[in-house]
């Protein structure tokens, strides 16, 4: 096979497979959903042995589509009984050959999609379950691939996910969206969900690879598809804009290596303008009364991805934005990030008093990043032996290679100063 036909194949795997489990899922009911990703991954193979030998089909998605059709209904056909099938099927397997393909088509799809996904985020289901299905079933991740993306056990993986079937079975819950009275709280969850997935790409904590840019674009495809759809809300929107910022980052987030460049460090030339701009977009037609968590993280980027320099940042407006955010949700995070945006605005006592409140209420003991975050702000006031000591600190706490090589580059330019 060549590389394009290869790389053909893996588009596919990821794309038309959630397209295809989608469809499938809704129209023979989620339990049968095992057999559907068996005949998937089957017809996927397919593919790959026959592109191999005839090349690329002229309309792939069609092939496909007909390959993984003709699978599942064979399989149904080979019931025990033919009327059990149909019972299980719908009034006839002609009739729902039919309506396959109708909900296949490319104006059909979306809606089958966004039904997936408040599925995957069914509120039975714990958030890490949630993100862990819907990778694999929206996203055509693999277990593995989950496992190392979520830095969890493979084992792990495959019982969390196989439970989540099992309970979705259980519950006999239809693929289908909420109804009207309770979209907007299913919603929530499903933003919540593709804010965490997005968030497990971006900011990997540990293991060898510190971003995962293709969670991140999963993530941000799903938050595209629902805010197009008429069940999209304007935080749907944010959350939208939230990503497109950080998205428009990534290529300067790592070198050549894959060791991470913090904001500060970073090559603003490499930020993807294009991107940016599409987020302003997103963000300007977001505006509520009263904005989400997302409205002002998507400010705060939006801050960042403007400024032609860390030193020509806004980070007043950004201490500002910061503190709204925490009149909605009390956050160390949000905690930490407030206190460098205020060292960077010229408060350095203040910030050490906030990140020394931090550090003391135990609540990010083992977090590193508050120890760098310490040596930042003591960098900034010129207390440059404090904030050896601080580095230090942070890498007694550091795991991942990646984490060690970061502290002893910023360790290295301190003691060279």
């Amino acid at each position: 096979m060549t590389d394009s036909s290869g790389h053909l194949v893996e588009h596919f795997f990821r794309h038309e497979s959630a397209h295809l489990i989608a469809v499938l899922t809704r129209a023979f009911g989620i339990r049968r959903i095992d057999l559907i990703e068996d005949m998937v991954q089957v017809a996927m193979l397919e593919a790959m042995n026959a592109w191999k030998q005839g090349g690329v089909p002229d309309n792939p998605t069609a092939w496909i589509h007909r390959a993984t059709k003709n699978r599942i209904l064979d399989a149904l056909r080979r019931e025990k009984t033919l009327a059990q099938a149909i019972s299980l099927a719908g009034p006839s397997l002609d009739v729902q050959e039919d309506t396959v393909d109708h909900w296949l088509s490319e104006e059909q799809l979306p809606d089958s999609l966004l039904r997936m996904m408040f599925v995957c985020c069914h509120p039975t289901l714990n958030r890490e379950t949630q993100i862990a299905l819907t990778l694999k079933t929206l996203c055509g991740f693999g277990h593995a691939e989950i496992a190392g993306g979520l830095l969890l056990p493979l084992e792990t993986i495959k019982k969390r996910i196989a439970r989540a079937k099992r309970s979705l079975c259980e519950s006999n819950v239809a693929v289908e969206l909420p109804s009207p009275d309770e979209i907007a709280q299913r919603r929530g969850v499903v933003h919540d969900v593709l804010y965490l997935m997005f968030n497990e790409g971006h900011n990997t904590s540990h293991g060898s690879q510190p971003i995962r840019d293709d969670i991140c674009e999963e993530a941000a495809r799903l938050c595209h598809l629902l805010s197009e759809s008429e069940h999209g809300s304007r935080a749907t929107k944010a959350l939208l804009a939230l990503m497109l910022f950080q998205a428009a980052r990534l290529e300067s987030r790592t070198d050549e290596q894959g060791n991470v460049i913090l904001l500060e460090d970073q090559d603003r030339s490499k930020w993807d303008r294009r991107l940016i701009t599409i987020a302003q977009h997103e963000l300007a037609g977001s505006k509520i009364d009263s904005p989400t968590t997302y409205h002002w993280e998507a400010a705060i980027a939006m801050q960042h991805c403007i400024a032609p320099s860390v030193e020509a940042t806004d980070w007043s407006t950004i201490v500002r934005f910061y503190n709204r955010l925490l009149e909605i949700h009390r956050s160390p995070i949000y905690e930490l990030n407030r206190a460098i945006a205020r060292a960077q605005a010229g408060q350095i006592n203040e910030a050490l008093k906030e990140l020394q409140t931090l550090q003391q209420s135990g609540a990010m003991q083992t977090y590193l990043l508050l120890d760098c975050a310490i040596a930042r702000v003591h960098k900034l006031g010129n207390h440059t032996s404090q904030a050896i000591d601080a580095y230090l600190i942070a890498l007694s706490k550091a795991k991942a290679d990646h984490e060690k090589q970061l502290v002893e580059t910023k360790l290295r330019k301190l003691q060279q100063a």
